[in-house]
């Protein structure tokens, strides 16, 4: 068996059939909603959307056409537009499904939202092995019976391998799936009788250039390399050191209002040498310099590292840097750091003086400054 991705508009309107109210739109905009207040959101299997500036919450019918506009320039074509559903973040939750050999193993969390991984100790796993399991299940997580008994009835009748609801909001006895992603068994397509066919597969896209060119790096490594193009005409580029500071500040640039001029994201680390950080760079600066943006920004950020020597990778990134100086500098690109760790004072020293040289200064902090500060100069320079 090969699991494979439902669109998150078939994965729904399985879950809830008729009585979801959500619009799934192509790349050629139908008509959409007069009236009412929506979500929209980028329906082709992205995580991490709303980093990535792919969900707009809580917009009026008349604005919703301009959105998806903007994200049809970026490349993508399938879009879904839902009602939007007010709450606070006490409302929500996580819950999963997935088929085990002893039954479908249930998880679940009365706090969910984007940071329920970072806690995993508040996850419960309950084994579904029949139908009847459902009722004490329903008790203990505080989700009705009807609701719990329907999503069985989905996963058994449709091949489905998994499924998952985050965040899963209960407001005034009601449920609503606010997010939800569901695997399929892809030889179950001639059972299900049309319930989901190849049309609502997300299947994955053709990788950029660039990420292939670091996923090549990432194989011959011991460290870690990651490469997502997401904005090839942004004005925001990223070469970030650590998943969880290259999260805090790719959140940081959506909430400032940057997250649709982010033109990559991803990270380094694990202790990288010069060589393979200059191979790593020159992919992420030939991406800048490809912008057709007037003004643009390369954010050199993370958090403090434990064992990833500043100064081996300054002296990559400065590598590649120095080989298309000239093109940065009439691009009008600057360069905003913000760094800490092993020998973090001389990789700064050197970043400074470097960029200094060659006009690229934008500013330079080292770990005495928030980790947010050098995304925030980028924001203020290039947007």
């Amino acid at each position: 068996m090969s699991r494979v991705k439902l669109s998150e508009f078939r994965a729904k309107k399985l879950m809830l059939g008729d009585a979801y109210a959500g619009i799934r739109v192509g790349k050629e905009l139908q008509q959409l909603p007069k009236k009412g207040r929506w979500v929209a959101k980028v329906d082709q299997g992205i995580k991490k959307r709303a980093i990535q500036g792919l969900v707009a919450l809580d917009k009026q019918s008349d604005t919703l056409e301009k959105v998806l506009a903007g994200w049809k320039r970026k490349g993508f074509s399938q879009f879904l537009i839902e009602p939007f559903v007010r709450h606070v973040a006490t409302d929500e939750r996580y819950l999963s499904l997935e088929r085990m050999r002893d039954g479908l193993r249930l998880l679940y969390a009365a706090e969910g939202g984007v940071d329920v991984e970072a806690h995993p100790e508040k996850i419960e796993t309950m084994i579904i092995r029949e139908s009847n399991d459902l009722s004490w299940i329903a008790q203990r997580t505080a989700i009705s019976e009807g609701f719990l008994a329907s999503l069985y009835e989905t996963f058994e009748r449709n091949h489905v391998a998994f499924l998952e609801i985050n965040p899963l909001v209960v407001k005034d006895n009601e449920v609503h799936v606010l997010d939800a992603a569901v695997l399929v068994d892809s030889a179950g397509e001639y059972f299900v009788r049309g319930a989901w066919s190849e049309d609502d597969l997300v299947l994955p896209p053709v990788a950029h250039p660039a990420e292939r060119a670091v996923e090549r790096i990432a194989k011959t490594s011991s460290a870690s390399f990651r490469l997502s193009v997401l904005n090839p005409d942004g004005a925001l580029f990223f070469l970030l050191s650590g998943g969880g500071g290259s999260i805090v500040i790719a959140d940081q640039a959506q909430l400032a209002g940057g997250g649709e001029e982010i033109g990559n994201y991803g990270e380094y680390s694990g202790g990288p040498s010069r060589e393979e950080t200059y191979l790593y760079a020159k992919e992420v600066v030939a991406l800048a310099l490809a912008s057709k943006k007037r003004k643009k920004a390369l954010v050199i950020a993370g958090g403090i590292a434990n064992f990833t020597d500043v100064e081996k990778t300054f002296l990559g990134i400065i590598d590649a840097l120095t080989e298309v100086s000239e093109k940065l500098r009439k691009q009008h690109l600057r360069v905003f750091v913000r760094r800490g760790g092993p020998n973090e004072h001389k990789g700064l020293v050197l970043m400074r003086e470097f960029l200094e040289r060659e006009g690229l200064l934008g500013s330079v902090y080292g770990s005495d400054a928030i980790i947010t500060q050098a995304i925030d100069d980028a924001i203020h320079y290039a947007l």
